[in-house]
């Protein structure tokens, strides 16, 4: 808490390209908060639909610029915002009433932490609630944890001090949609994060969202760890091996998924071209355990009619 006895200022930033649809519902749920943040930012990154006319309509401060990518966007509205504290809501989420309260408090009253992170509910496109299943955590071992899965998994459930971001550099432009999970553990090496429990945001899963596209998220995230192996402390060498065998298992098996339907249903393009070979070079293992059983069930005879479970013979 302030001296005054008043919870620290809040900016929120809404990077948004071609998303307006859901636009309106984010911005309201930054509106409607038990603790109202000072100032909501609305970054257009090159949009072609009505993103800065719902932006504006809301009372968002809107920035447009052309196409950079969600990462130029964040660190756009970092650059103007002037809040204590920040939080990067994605344009297809919502707010919970409470969030922002619960992690300024959280936050502004642990001077060590950069950062504070919670959990998610979960919606569908339409904003019906889906079930969840949360992994427990070490709190006190976020960084160990965090090298094998990303338990926050949408950026609005972090909030940051803005001076601690701005000292990290903000968001690297070059990580895609892994880029803030590299921020988590540039944070959470030092033990500079904190984990609140309960929900801050209700996260909407969609088909045009990036993390529905799993080779995209593996060559992200496997570019993550790429870099903490670097500038991690020695023993993070090991558990990257490790962490690099759970994604390249997560992932993999999503790709494997997506690839099947694709060519079954005839929808075969150059972005599943990319993807079998990100599946190839990232994943041989997963890759010979799939043609192995593949080709397995090739070599095994049907049954016969007359052998049929459940089917008398003639």
């Amino acid at each position: 808490m302030t001296e005054a006895g008043q919870l620290p200022s809040v900016t929120v930033v809404i990077p948004c390209f071609n998303q307006g649809r859901y636009l309106a519902a984010a911005l309201k749920s930054v509106w409607d908060q038990s603790h109202r943040p000072a100032e909501c930012i609305v970054v257009d990154d090159g949009s072609t639909d009505d993103t800065a006319t719902i932006a504006a309509r809301f009372g968002a401060r809107v920035i447009r610029q052309p196409n950079r990518g969600v990462s130029a966007a964040r660190n756009a509205g970092l650059a103007v915002a002037h809040g204590d504290l920040i939080v990067f809501l994605d344009a297809d989420d919502v707010l919970l009433r409470d969030a922002l309260a619960m992690e300024a408090v959280a936050l502004w009253s642990n001077e060590h932490a950069a950062a504070v992170v919670t959990r998610c509910e979960a919606m569908d496109e339409a904003g019906t609630p889906l079930p969840v299943q949360h992994h427990e955590i070490d709190p006190e071992n976020l960084y160990r944890d965090w090298l094998s899965r990303n338990f926050v998994w949408t950026p609005g459930a972090a909030m940051f001090r803005r001076s601690a971001l701005v000292e990290a550099g903000g968001f690297v432009e070059d990580l895609g949609p892994a880029a803030d999970y590299a921020i988590y553990l540039l944070l959470a090496r030092d033990g500079r994060v904190a984990f609140v429990g309960g929900c801050a945001v209700r996260y909407r899963q969609h088909p045009g969202s990036m993390s529905r596209d799993p080779a995209l998220m593996l060559r992200a995230t496997l570019q993550v760890l790429r870099r903490e192996s670097v500038e991690g402390p020695p023993w993070v060498r090991r558990e990257v091996r490790r962490a690099r065998r759970v994604w390249c298992a997560w992932y993999g098996e999503q790709i494997v998924h997506d690839l099947r339907v694709r060519w079954h249903t005839r929808t075969w393009g150059a972005r599943q071209l990319k993807a079998t070979l990100t599946l190839l070079r990232n994943c041989p293992a997963l890759v010979l355990r799939h043609v192995s059983r593949k080709m397995r069930r090739a070599v095994v005879p049907a049954p016969s009619s007359s052998s049929t479970p459940g089917r008398a013979s003639r």
